[in-house]
């Protein structure tokens, strides 16, 4: 069954470049791109508000941020009960940074010292929250190869935070091959996922790091000794259970989705679009290009992707259908700053939990943020059940 999704608001010239990827909290939408500053848009307001006037900006690294990640927890501090939101930034100067705030007030943002060996040389960072508040973690991956795992502790009070990173364990290089995507199941015994250029997605333990499978192309296999391969993993991304694993990788000049049931390695499926002509599918590609983001709804029923060929497609699981695609293109802003250098490449998607944005059918439909190469900002929510 086809879904429908409206358009609530959009930004053109969000960035100064190239918006690299999104990540949403409760109260913010958070873009990160090539000009180094990270943009807090308000999750709060109505549809007809100018998100440009409500945005909060911090300079982050001027080389540029690649890969953003967030944690947001309440807790219990010193009597106190204290929403804390860190943001973790994967910068082009291989210096993983990692700041916070304290409830809403973002102007607050402050960096906290990380341990030297993220400060070069690293990639990307993402957070583990555990679901029984027992131990979080904050997952590395170096661009050697390597993983690198940390204990993460916050205390103090509300008027004094304190976040404390330990190495608990590493794994050491790669050989040969860059980490180019993580992800990291956000279960009790949760597991880390990362995609190699080699072509491998290797599954590990969260606290030991040890490997549970490796899955090369559609096929499980052991992983192989070739440094290079043309089915590069570019995004890798657990559902909600942390039971599925959903793989999109480079095919020549296209992108295929497969998923893999993770408790016993095996392919469960490939997302595949029909042809123009007829129901068939055409050569088990889910997009016309590479895919740049993917992202599961809170349920785990739905996947959103996208990618080079300009648009989001969204996948029912259950029977592995595409259920709606949008097309992007510079004629989605009313005014645009945008040059003949600028593309509307898909770059990055997140799904948007019901009752986070301030829209009208908010609180009962989820959304959808796109972030692209043209340097706009894309939300919608799924129109129905107002």
């Amino acid at each position: 069954m086809s879904k429908q999704y409206i358009s609530t608001n959009c930004v053109s010239g969000a960035h100064n470049s190239d918006i690299f990827d999104v990540a949403v909290v409760n109260k913010y939408t958070i873009t990160v791109g090539s000009d180094g500053y990270a943009r807090f848009w308000d999750n709060k307001l109505d549809e007809i508000h100018n998100p440009k006037d409500h945005c909060v900006s911090h300079q982050i690294d001027p080389t540029g941020i690649h890969h953003i990640n967030t944690y947001e927890n309440t807790l219990n501090l010193n009597g106190d009960h204290v929403k804390v939101v860190l943001v973790g930034f994967g910068c082009f100067s291989g210096y993983t940074k990692i700041s916070f705030f304290v409830g809403d007030d973002v102007s607050g943002l402050k960096e906290i010292k990380v341990p030297k060996e993220l400060q070069k040389s690293s990639w990307t960072p993402i957070f583990y929250k555990d679901p029984e508040s027992k131990q979080d973690y904050l997952v590395v991956t170096q661009m050697d190869g390597g993983i690198v795992l940390y204990k993460l502790d916050i205390t103090g009070s509300k008027d004094e935070i304190f976040i404390e990173l330990t190495k608990q364990t590493e794994l050491k290089t790669i050989e040969g091959s860059f980490p180019i995507s993580v992800d990291v199941s956000q279960v009790v015994d949760g597991n880390i996922a990362v995609g190699y250029t080699n072509g491998d997605v290797v599954l590990y333990t969260l606290e030991t790091l040890k490997v549970i499978n490796s899955f090369h192309s559609t096929d499980l296999q052991t992983s192989g000794n070739s440094k290079t391969s043309n089915a590069v993993p570019r995004v890798v991304t657990f559902s909600p259970g942390g039971s599925v694993l959903a793989v999109a990788r480079d095919n020549q000049n296209s992108g295929s989705i497969t998923l893999y049931d993770v408790k016993y390695g095996e392919n469960v499926g490939t997302l595949t679009k029909p042809s123009h002509s007829t129901s068939a599918t055409v050569g088990g590609f889910a997009h016309d290009g590479w895919i740049m983001g993917l992202s599961f709804d809170d349920e785990g029923e739905l996947l959103g992707s996208c990618g080079f060929d300009k648009c989001v497609r969204i996948w029912n699981l259950d029977d592995k259908e595409r259920v709606a695609t949008l097309n992007l293109s510079a004629s989605d802003f009313e005014d645009t700053d945008q040059t003949e250098m600028d593309s509307s490449i898909a770059s990055g998607i997140s799904f948007i939990s019901k009752g986070t944005r301030g829209v009208s059918g908010g609180d009962n439909n989820h959304g959808i943020c796109v972030v692209s190469f043209d340097r706009g900002v894309r939300w919608y929510r799924q129109a129905g059940g107002i």
